[in-house]
């Protein structure tokens, strides 16, 4: 009998995987309020009790779609980020392909939290304050990173690294979107090296010079050290 735990632990993980799926793609696809349980249940090939067996309510979905969120991506990106042994235009740079990778892999997840954080914010939804706490948290981690270039002198000086931060968030989210709705149609690749280089162009510092005109320089010659001075 013991040996049942663990395979009963894997057929409830799989069944709570595909529910979460299915609730993410209707959320995105109808909103949240738009969504209903049954819905759900019959999108995961459930009964409606055998989903309760699971989650509670739509909301106990709804605050795990948040929490993953955080967890996953968030955390995810603050401690890989935070491994970098670079200055801010290589945590930036690492910023970006993490966030390409993780988007690509778990679309799913970063499409519909960003469209339940447009539709819940200012609604007064009890999970609005988790919505805020995780948005001002990525807006804390990048104010630092633009903060540091700007020290760096790599990213203008008359940027304001709050709302700079705020604007990388927002271009994200939208990207994000306009992605998920275009993704038969548009290179991911090109895509991704788009965003790239709009994000960092218009946060560097570009005067003769500067170590992100260098760096720019270097990767067209295929080098990974700079180029020696000339004579």
């Amino acid at each position: 009998m013991k040996k049942l735990g663990p395979i009963r632990n894997e057929q409830t993980g799989n069944t709570e995987e595909r529910i979460l799926k299915q609730a993410m793609r209707l959320f995105f696809e109808k909103g949240y309020n738009g969504s209903s349980i049954d819905e759900i249940a019959q999108a995961a090939g459930l009964t409606k009790g055998a989903l309760y067996w699971h989650f509670e309510n739509k909301e106990a979905l709804l605050r795990t779609i948040v929490n993953e969120f955080e967890t996953r991506f968030l955390d995810g990106m603050i401690e890989t980020v935070g491994k970098v042994n670079g200055g801010a235009l290589d945590k930036f740079e690492k910023y970006i392909r993490y966030n390409a990778a993780f988007a690509y892999y778990n679309r799913e997840l970063c499409v519909s939290f960003t469209t339940l954080a447009g539709e819940l914010v200012g609604a007064h939804h009890r999970i609005e304050p988790e919505i805020r706490r995780i948005y001002k948290k990525y807006q804390d981690f990048l104010t630092k990173v633009i903060l540091e270039g700007k020290k760096e002198k790599i990213f203008k000086k008359e940027i304001d690294p709050v709302l700079a931060a705020l604007v990388v968030i927002a271009f994200h989210d939208g990207v994000l979107h306009q992605w998920s709705m275009n993704r038969d149609e548009i290179d991911g690749t090109v895509y991704v090296n788009t965003f790239k280089k709009i994000l960092e162009y218009g946060l560097a510092a570009l005067p003769e010079g500067s170590g992100f005109e260098i760096r720019e320089k270097q990767k067209a010659r295929g080098r990974t050290k700079r180029a020696p001075a000339k004579a």
